[in-house]
């Protein structure tokens, strides 16, 4: 399986951070690489992203969602 991580630290709450990650409609004004994203943040569903990376190939892909930490101080 593929993957894509991160780690960032953010001087903010977990809360203030969770409702920025998951305002997609949001992505592209912070998110260039993130053209569009769509769907239910849930364990278990699947997701429709579309990327671009600078210098790189567009693509879709369906992720899903493994599981949700930090809303209940586990990061």
């Amino acid at each position: 399986m593929r993957e894509i991580r991160t780690d960032i630290r953010i001087n903010a709450t977990s809360s203030k951070v969770w409702s920025v990650l998951a305002d997609f409609e949001k992505y592209p004004s912070w998110n260039p690489f993130i053209v569009d994203a769509k769907g239910v943040i849930e364990e278990g569903k699947r997701l429709k992203v579309r990327i671009s990376p600078p210098g790189g190939k567009p693509m879709a892909f369906k992720p899903i969602v493994q599981g949700l930490l930090g809303l209940r101080g586990e990061c």
